[in-house]
């Protein structure tokens, strides 16, 4: 596989990124309030932070002056959770034009008006001349996903993913790592680490404790009983489930799991799996990129695997709130989803685009293509996602890692699903959550 050149980045609480090459100007005709995660966008830094090229917010000011001829000034803050994020808007410590929550954060706020509506046409099901560069370059699958779950008038993706395990082959058995009852095998007891958020390790309990419900969908689906939107609505149903004895069964679940793992983690696991602190991590797909990148550089391979149970499916998504300048707004995120952008973006951050076109493509194939005269490949044919012809060799040993934790195929999708907001059980949730972290 070639290396893509992915940098580690440098992170911060809260950058202050765009400026327009007018270093000199002190005033500027406009100001545009950017709130993201942390470490999500191209920065234009080298490893140690050193600047070696200008960012993708830099990029749009310069563009903004040479379109309209105003000047931008992008103020650029960082968060690192949305629940984080909700909070500070919450208590008024920040009022932004732009923020890229996930999922399940988009459905709250939309729910409790925070949110302003993009330029999309509910008849067409297409975006508007304002968000032109998605309505061209967004992937078909991505779309129809996004409107399927009704995300689309109140949001546009950013980058989306799956989770799964990352592991160390050297180590750990890949039928063991192609179930969530790994976390649970005593084999390997603490060598696993899971994430310290709540949704995410909910789901993958949730997956353990219906296990044969779970199972039984997809032997109906295997042998054609059930369709594939019938087994994803389905398996939807269970992954969400957060009534009293759903979670009550969960964190009896989660207690019985402390003895068994190394412990939870945020943000180091990626680079602790590279030392070799723990053989198994809860991965979000750019998270197991970026090891998996940086285990090849010193030699040690890790792969990435998304249990048989199923899992989750995210995105996070671009959303104005309420009072945002939205012509402003639409304007640098129509900006960000220009191919030649978006593959910047991916490039530095590892999590997969949205956008399909010429510059993705190229770096999707300079990333993973290979002659299958000299080395024995599989042919992967991504038309579904890309929109058309799209189809490339991969190497056969190199499956199960990068690639594949970008570009699942169609069969993986299937049985990978979107959070919901939970609502009136929050509350509840978040209560489950504090015993078993209480239990440490």
């Amino acid at each position: 596989m070639k290396k893509r050149l992915i940098q580690t980045l440098c992170a911060t609480s809260s950058l202050i990124l765009g400026t327009i090459s007018l270093s000199s100007c002190t005033h500027y005709d406009l100001t545009l309030v950017v709130y993201n995660w942390e470490d999500y966008i191209f920065e234009g830094t080298d490893e140690y932070g050193n600047i070696e090229a200008k960012s993708t917010v830099d990029k749009f000011s310069d563009y903004y002056y040479e379109t309209y001829g105003k000047t931008v000034y992008v103020s650029y803050e960082t968060f690192s959770t949305p629940e984080d994020m909700y909070n500070q808007m919450k208590a008024g410590s920040i009022q932004p034009d732009l923020i890229c929550p996930s999922d399940y954060m988009i459905q709250k706020m939309e729910a409790e008006g925070m949110l302003e509506k993009f330029d999309f046409d509910m008849e067409t099901k297409e975006y508007g001349d304002k968000l032109s560069n998605f309505r061209d370059y967004g992937s078909p699958y991505i779309k129809d996903l996004f409107y399927e779950q009704g995300f689309s008038t109140f949001a546009v993706p950013y980058f989306w993913g799956t989770m799964g395990y990352l592991y160390d082959p050297e180590n750990v058995d890949m039928d063991d790592a192609s179930t969530w009852e790994l976390q649970f095998n005593t084999n390997y007891k603490g060598k696993i680490a899971l994430k310290d958020s709540i949704r995410d390790t909910y789901a993958t309990v949730i997956l353990h404790v219906y296990q044969d419900e779970v199972l039984e969908l997809k032997t109906n689906h295997d042998n054609g009983i059930l369709s594939d939107t019938e087994y994803n609505e389905q398996l939807s149903l269970i992954f969400n489930r957060c009534d009293n004895e759903t979670l009550a069964k969960a964190e009896a679940a989660l207690i019985g799991l402390k003895k068994n793992i190394y412990g939870l983690e945020t943000d180091d696991g990626k680079n602790e799996m590279v030392k070799g602190t723990y053989w198994i991590n809860t991965a979000w797909s750019g998270d197991a990129v970026y090891a998996m990148d940086q285990a090849d550089e010193l030699g040690k391979t890790l792969n990435y695997i998304i249990p048989e149970e199923g899992s989750n499916v995210w995105f996070d998504g671009w959303c104005m709130p309420k009072g945002a300048n939205k012509d402003l707004a639409q304007e640098f995120v129509n900006f960000i989803c220009d191919p030649e952008i978006a593959a910047e973006c991916m490039e530095y951050t590892g999590y997969t685009s949205p956008i399909v076109g010429d510059a993705i493509w190229d770096l999707v194939l300079d990333w993973y293509e290979e002659d299958p005269e000299e080395v024995d490949c599989d042919l992967v044919d991504l038309s579904f996602y890309f929109g058309y012809e799209a189809k490339i060799y991969v190497d056969q040993e190199e499956r199960g890692r990068q690639f594949d934790a970008q570009y699942p195929d169609e069969e993986t999708l299937v049985r990978c699903c979107i959070m919901k907001d939970f609502g009136d059980q929050t509350a509840a949730l978040n209560q489950m959550w504090s015993n078993f972290k209480a239990a440490f």
